[in-house]
């Protein structure tokens, strides 16, 4: 909608409520407190969006909303969100550069809500199985960013198991590492793990729906 539009668009929408509020009796006075009463706006809002449902609603078993914001915060901010020595320097040192997978080359890094499997898969796993079956259900890996906006939003679940972050990956000498959140009852960590590691069985990976 350009600028002219928008204008044509305010005066239609001006004169139609001006047309219901005096067939209703009203006047100009009435109109107004549209603007200003907040709780009358909701009503009408609730009125005009009635039916669309609830995102919340729409999410499948072991699926998540998440706000993500896509940069990392400072490294005083970030340890200040783990545990004592819990988070891996690879996440804060500017000598270490994070990577996407192919898999995430065309992700959008707009912020915004996301939403995210937390995935188990039976019995042990490679990282690259695990990222072309999940692609073949329209899913891609988590990157270390989102993984950080998922245990902002979820703390209490990287205490029960690890949850992998199999989207990005920075160089540790001649290994390709990922970001894992895991913990306990005592701390919360975010660490990191060689891609080829050989996952176990109750780890669960972290997955971005497309």
């Amino acid at each position: 909608m350009d600028w002219m539009t928008g204008l044509d668009f305010a005066y239609e929408l001006l004169k139609v409520m001006m047309r219901a509020v005096v067939a209703k009796g009203g006047n100009l006075q009435h109109l107004a407190r549209i603007v200003r009463e907040p709780e009358l706006q909701e009503r009408i809002a609730d009125l005009i969006v009635t039916g669309i449902p609830d995102t919340e609603d729409l999410l499948g078993e072991d699926e998540h909303l998440v706000h993500v914001r896509y940069a990392m915060p400072s490294k005083k901010g970030l340890l200040a969100d783990f545990s004592i020595d819990s988070v891996s320097e690879l996440l804060y040192y500017g000598s270490y550069k994070w990577q996407k997978h192919s898999a995430c080359a065309d992700m959008s890094e707009v912020d915004g809500d996301r939403v995210m499997l937390l995935k188990k898969f039976n019995g042990r796993s490679t990282s690259e199985a695990c990222i072309k079956l999940m692609s073949s259900l329209d899913y891609r890996p988590a990157t270390h960013i989102e993984a950080y906006a998922f245990a902002k939003a979820y703390p209490e679940l990287q205490r029960q198991f690890w949850i992998v972050a199999l989207g990005s990956y920075a160089i540790r000498g001649a290994n390709k590492v990922v970001a894992v959140l895991y913990g306990c009852a005592e701390k919360r960590s975010f660490d990191h793990r060689r891609f080829d590691f050989d996952w176990g069985a109750d780890d669960r990976f972290l997955f971005v729906r497309k």
